[in-house]
């Protein structure tokens, strides 16, 4: 008996545009090219970024890795025409070079020339959205006329839907994390290491070290715990960033070197979390997503954190941990004595926030709803995917135009 023939893998170009490093948005995509499936899809990687580069190289991936200057950027060069032509140009190439079938960008950015070069080879394109975009950013590059958006929460697409984006041409897939991976890491306790007093009750805070992740506010909450309330708490800050330098001063001046520490980056973080930590904060003054949170929940600790952003989407109120108002020391203080007060309540939401993220944030899940994804877009006739007809492009760009011109704008339906 003849076996039929299997169909060849489709091939996916994937994007990215960003600073040199790998954090959310480059974790992110790392873990969905690593879990992707090789029987179903091939991969191509095309690129800003050595770092992100050099670590899909060590899975396997080819990679394709130059600058993406963008037209009307918020760094120079602003409006090299010549540059964004090559651009084009370079993806048409690619597109027909490794006979593409599907784009998935995973920022906005090189939506300003996907866009053409996908219209022009008539394959799908989708833009990943991690983070928040103004109106200026969402005009620039392009994003009314990207096919299909895909939000790792409702916060990050709502103000295209104010913008009278289609819903049809919107999704939501919340990110995953690697629970495997990160589950392996060996357990490691530091309180010894750090001299930490026993019965002590440890916080642990990681990200850059920037005025965004309001460390500066853990630490004042710190001090308020300290002094007012004395309270045995210990601070362990995981990261690096510009404000390095600050953080250390900030901490002589309320003179807390013996309680914080800043250990830099780790790459045993999730076994630090396990090991060593009671809980875990974050006072960010903006959160599209907060894979950290996750990341924490995962290692069964409470997490208090700001109601911010897309951050409610992670840590449920009340059941996996407390949220309180931004930029608000009081409430920070307020919510870690609380738990320190009350363990019992602490290792059930511990508890509650790990369920959270097996049941609704791993990567298998993430990765399962983008195939599926893949697979319809590419099951669909040209003429019936997403964004095909250009009345529905039109109306969500001059939505967005007359915001920012307050001029009528007509167009034939």
């Amino acid at each position: 008996m003849i076996e039929p023939e299997s169909n060849p893998p489709s091939a996916i170009l994937f994007t990215h545009y960003g600073e040199d490093w790998i954090r959310g948005s480059e974790r992110c995509l790392l873990d969905l090219l690593s879990h992707l499936d090789k029987d179903k899809f091939t991969a191509l990687l095309w690129c800003n970024q050595p770092s992100m580069a050099n670590e899909a190289k060590k899975l396997g991936i080819k990679v394709y890795c130059c600058e993406f200057p963008l037209l009307l950027g918020w760094s120079a060069p602003r409006f090299n025409i010549r540059a964004f032509l090559g651009l084009i140009r370079q993806a048409i190439a690619l597109i027909d070079k490794h006979q593409i079938t599907l784009i998935h960008a995973n920022s906005a950015a090189p939506c300003q020339w996907l866009n053409f070069a996908a219209r022009k080879r008539h394959i799908p394109l989708i833009a990943h959205l991690h983070s928040f975009y103004q109106l200026r950013d969402r005009l620039t590059l392009g994003l009314y006329q990207v096919p299909l958006l895909i939000g790792i929460n409702y916060y990050v697409i709502n103000d295209l839907k104010n913008d009278k984006m289609p819903n049809s041409r919107m999704q939501v897939i919340a990110n995953g994390i690697d629970t495997q991976k990160l589950l392996a890491q060996k357990r490691l306790n530091l309180r010894a290491a750090l001299d930490i007093d026993v019965g002590d009750f440890v916080l642990a805070t990681v990200g850059s070290l920037i005025l965004r992740k309001g460390v500066d506010l853990i630490i004042a909450a710190l001090a308020q715990l300290t002094a007012a309330k004395n309270c045995p708490v210990d601070l362990l800050i995981i990261g690096s960033g510009e404000q390095e330098n600050n953080l250390k001063q900030q901490i002589k001046e309320l003179d807390l070197q013996q309680r914080i520490t800043l250990l830099g980056e780790q790459k045993n973080i999730h076994g630090i979390l396990r090991g060593t930590v009671d809980l875990f904060i974050s006072a960010a003054r903006e959160e599209a997503f907060g894979l950290v949170l996750a990341e924490a929940s995962l290692a069964g600790i409470a997490v208090v954190a700001p109601a911010v952003g897309g951050i409610s989407n992670v840590v449920i109120d009340g059941h996996s941990g407390i949220l309180v108002p931004p930029e608000d020391v009081n409430a920070l203080s307020a919510a870690i004595e609380k738990l320190y007060l009350n363990p019992l309540l602490s290792n059930a939401m511990g508890k509650a926030g790990r369920q959270h993220v097996l049941e609704n944030l791993t990567i298998e899940k993430n990765c399962q709803h983008f195939e599926h994804l893949y697979e319809q877009l590419l099951s669909f006739p040209a003429a019936q995917r997403p964004g095909n007809k250009n009345w529905s492009l039109r109306l969500s760009f001059n939505s967005a135009w007359r915001r920012l011109t307050n001029k009528r704008v007509t167009y034939d339906e």
